[in-house]
């Protein structure tokens, strides 16, 4: 059992290092980096749409406080006239118009809410992806330092040594040991 357990360990091991080597850290990074670029876009074009819905509820709540300021006039005129039944009518209006502003109050209330929340979610997700550009921006100027170090590194063939500059250095270092 010990020994099946061993050569698992060992599989796995050398299957992690095969993807470790496929995986190339710069790609991944900008893929993560463009997955949260999409992911805010997302989520901006979400806000964007609760505050247009907002405004449309605005909008609608006042247009019906306009008719519900014309129906209160029409409810004066038709006690004027006696008009039981307009009155009635009049009266069943601006009943539904005051629901109607209530709920549209509420829902104004609740998307207000919702805008408050994620406005600072998208705050954070912005700081991140900024965060994670100028991480990317570090590893893109290391990455391409690292490959100019490599070009001027030293290499050994670059600098022969020929037989003459060994004897010449063997003379030398004979005459300086018989001098001390």
């Amino acid at each position: 059992m010990a020994i099946v357990n061993r050569i698992t360990r060992l599989f796995t091991a050398d299957v992690h290092a095969v993807l470790d080597r496929l995986e190339e850290p710069d790609a991944l990074l900008r893929q993560a980096i463009r997955e949260m670029e999409s992911a805010l876009a997302e989520h901006t074009q979400q806000l964007k749409a609760l505050e247009l819905d907002r405004e449309l509820v605005r909008r609608r709540s006042s247009e019906i406080e306009r008719s519900l300021a014309s129906i209160r006039e029409e409810i004066d005129l038709s006690f004027a006239a006696g008009n039981e039944a307009l009155v009635r009518t009049c009266l069943r209006r601006r009943l539904e118009g005051e629901r109607l502003q209530r709920m549209l109050e509420q829902r104004q209330t609740a998307l207000t809410q919702q805008i408050e929340q994620a406005t600072p979610v998208l705050a954070q997700q912005r700081e991140r992806l900024d965060s994670m550009r100028q991480k990317a921006a570090l590893f893109d100027v290391e990455t391409t330092s690292c490959a100019n170090a490599d070009s001027t590194r030293w290499n050994g063939s670059d600098c022969g040594v020929s037989e003459a500059d060994i004897d010449l250095a063997l003379l030398r270092e004979q005459q300086a040991r018989r001098a001390s």
